[in-house]
């Protein structure tokens, strides 16, 4: 018996191997600013923002070039917002009013704005559970940051709320963690000295971080800090075990407008236990009050990949670790609302200032515009 064996090759024989596709970078001004972006499952990307003042989604190809766009009944307003591509191939963004659901081509399917206490929920974050439910926190609702789980159709399972009655507590950022619970991180003020409901409790806080299960039961929550301001705003799995967590700190002294140039940005590590391990600081930040626009990811080389406000560069991109050259970037627009890392082992970054960035691996990318 004979096997035959044919593969590609060129005129003189030689087998070829295909190139491998280009990188697309690029940097776009969608005019819409907090832009919220995840990578599509076609290679392309979804973005969220408001329109008119009502939540807004735009779908763009794997160039850049906008496939679609649509507004829903759900109202746009407040500091932050979410979106992912859900296991169907829809969207569902989340927002201060509630959270929405579209198909695959932008239509409106459901939304839910449903609060218990009669506030608006003031999501942060949303995501896909891999038992097929959405989960999503924020906060404060009565001084206290929320976590609420939603059945496929977007009504409400589970409730809760964590933190105390009288202060500015609230959860920023979730995944899902290797055993199938929740890791939250967030901000929990602890009051100025013997005041814990202080008039500048915005200004006192410590990095929270809890864990619980998939009804949003309790298995631990610490909190990190000294006895000034630090916040934390994203997390993200690490491949090597535990996680990464960025936030701000300043060390104010009860100087609160010593924040202008005191604070700076962390990120901190931790074990699957949420021991601390490691703490990285930068200086250079620029502080705004109580608004989160930092994120965090993973590099494919086991390193890290986050984004800010510089204060006197504009959007600023990092990236580190032990098997990583470190990069910084700065880029014309304000500030970094989120950074993913993409299929292409690249970068995706929505801005606050209206501008989407895809990068290649070391950060690099062409413009439409002059960064100077």
């Amino acid at each position: 018996m004979v096997l035959g064996f044919w593969g590609c090759s060129d005129e003189s024989g030689h087998e070829t191997t295909p190139l491998p596709e280009p990188i697309v970078t690029f940097k776009k001004d969608i005019e819409n600013n907090k832009s919220a972006i995840k990578q599509t499952k076609d290679g392309g990307y979804i973005i969220a923002g408001g329109k008119n003042g009502s939540a807004w989604l735009l779908k763009i190809d794997k160039n850049g070039e906008e496939v679609w766009q649509n507004t829903y009944s759900l109202g746009d307003f407040g500091y932050t917002r979410a979106v992912i591509q859900t296991s169907d191939g829809g969207y569902l963004y989340a927002g201060w009013e509630g959270i929405v659901k579209a198909d695959s081509n932008g239509v409106e399917e459901w939304k839910n704005k449903n609060s218990e206490i009669g506030l608006y929920p003031y999501y942060e974050d949303v995501i896909q559970h891999s038992n097929g439910n959405y989960y999503a926190v924020g906060g404060p609702s009565g001084g206290q940051a929320q976590f609420v789980k939603f059945s496929p159709e977007g009504n409400v399972l589970t409730r809760k709320y964590f933190g105390t009655n009288c202060e500015d507590d609230i959860f920023r950022s979730l995944i899902e963690t290797p055993d199938e619970m929740l890791m939250i991180v967030g901000e929990k003020a602890h009051g100025e000295g013997p005041h814990p409901c202080s008039f500048n409790f915005m200004y006192y806080k410590d990095f929270w971080i809890v864990k619980v299960k998939k009804n949003g039961g309790l298995l631990w929550e610490k909190t990190y800090g000294g006895p000034y301001l630090e916040q934390a705003d994203d997390i993200v799995s690490m491949e090597s075990g535990g996680y990464a967590i960025i936030g701000d700190q300043c060390v104010h002294e009860s100087n609160l407008n010593s924040c202008g140039w005191k604070t700076k940005v962390v990120v901190f590590q931790i074990d699957e236990e949420g021991e601390f391990l490691t703490e990285n600081i930068f200086s250079g930040v620029k502080f705004l009050e109580r608004i989160p626009y930092y994120s965090i990811t993973t590099t494919a080389s086991g390193g890290l990949a986050w984004t800010a406000e510089h204060k006197n560069h504009g959007t600023w991109i990092h990236k580190w670790g032990p098997n990583e050259d470190t990069v910084n970037v700065y880029s014309d627009g304000i500030g970094g609302f989120e950074i993913n890392r993409t299929s292409d082992d690249g970068f995706i970054i929505g801005t606050w200032g209206g501008f989407i960035i895809k990068t290649d691996s070391e950060l690099y990318y062409e413009s439409e515009i002059d960064d100077g």
